[in-house]
């Protein structure tokens, strides 16, 4: 069902009007026998909303009251027990998988004189892939409806939004990072602030854990304003009277034999230097080892100097709430011991850095 909205009738800019922009899903009704799909929305500031809607036949689109309306599979097992229920989120449901790719759903501002009346964009569900935590679907088609004009125009294949304010295709930000990944905004917001580089074949690896050095190097590059501090703290090695002092037992600025400092070392050293981190009780840091999203949560909101409770029982409850607080915690989290993906840092560090704080974030209470 389309709902014309009104929420941009404050800020239109002179000979401009809004249309309506729905997402369609042409086979619904034959995956019911696997799955449900469950559409959700997000009011304006971040704050949730009780309603769900199950999604059949129909071109669904955001109200004037809402910003952001997400699009979630179950399976059909898992929705039966969640039939009865007055309200249900599917944010907060473990079991519920967000869409692969954003979709285009709610308003475009087009210029006044165009006759463009609604424009619905077609999606086909591929697969329910619980092993990933994701609905699979691709973009089918676009329809535009003019005025006047009995049969819409069609274009196949994308999604194809003209408008007032059309934007030139994104580019990938990475060559396994296209603009339908989930970690594309926030990949594209620190590599254009020089924050993260990826590897030498042009990937960047979003699913694979990461590791404590790889960890450091987006903490820190987050948070120095100069690369000057990254070298002055490397010089600062240098000049000393032996190359074989440490920051840890096992990340030296060795220079003897041909041996150079590893590549991470001036992160690491900038991190120390700035109590960021201290490393384990044997005077290691383990750069190779996995870092879990406890030991995360209190060396990011320390390096970004946040205030916050730290006599806390468990340790890490204070650094988490603070994460929750300004909603950046990824939903793909769901423990507090559990490893984090290279493109969930991404995501965290994103949110917090550019100040994002309407997208779907875990709580404390809700991790285990």
């Amino acid at each position: 069902m389309l709902m014309a909205s009104t929420a941009f009738a404050d800020v239109l800019p002179e000979g401009t009007k809004v249309v309506p922009i729905c997402a369609y899903f042409n086979n619904t009704a034959s995956v019911l026998d696997t799955m449900a799909v469950y559409g959700y929305e997000t009011a304006p500031g971040g704050a949730k909303v009780d309603f769900s809607s199950f999604i059949a036949n129909e071109c669904f689109t955001t109200s004037y009251k809402f910003n952001s309306y997400k699009v979630y599979g179950v399976t059909a097992a898992h929705a039966l027990t969640i039939s009865n229920f007055d309200t249900y989120n599917p944010s907060t449901d473990q079991e519920a998988y967000l869409t692969n790719i954003e979709l285009e759903i709610g308003e475009r501002i087009v210029d006044d004189a165009s006759t463009i009346e609604r424009i619905e964009n077609e999606y086909h569900i591929i697969s329910l892939d619980t092993e990933a935590g994701r609905l699979m679907i691709e973009p089918v088609r676009t329809k535009i409806y003019m005025t006047g004009v009995t049969e819409p125009e069609i274009t196949e294949g994308s999604i194809t939004i003209p408008g007032y304010d059309t934007e030139e295709p994104a580019e990938d930000v990475f060559n396994d990072v296209t603009s339908t990944n989930k970690y594309y905004d926030a990949l594209k917001y620190l590599k254009d602030n020089g924050i993260v580089g990826g590897y030498e074949d042009g990937s960047f690896k979003p699913e694979n854990t990461i590791n404590r050095a790889e960890f450091t190097k987006i903490v820190v590059g987050s948070i120095i304003t100069s690369p000057d501090e990254l070298t002055n703290c490397e010089a600062h090695y240098a000049s000393q009277s032996s190359y074989m002092l440490t920051l840890f037992t096992d990340v030296e600025f060795a220079m003897v034999g041909g041996n150079i400092p590893p590549w991470y070392f001036d992160y690491v050293c900038v991190a120390k230097l700035n109590g960021i981190i201290s490393g384990y009780d044997d005077g290691s840091f383990r750069p190779n080892d996995k870092i879990n999203f406890s030991e995360a949560s209190k060396i990011v909101t320390e390096a970004m100097g946040y205030q916050m409770l730290t006599d806390t029982t468990p340790w890490y409850m204070g650094y988490i709430k603070e994460l929750a607080n300004r909603n950046a915690i990824p939903t793909s989290i769901t423990s507090f011991g559990q490893y984090i993906t290279r493109g969930e840092m991404a995501e965290i560090m994103y949110r917090l850095k550019a100040e994002v704080t309407n997208l779907d974030s875990k709580t404390y209470e809700e991790l285990k």
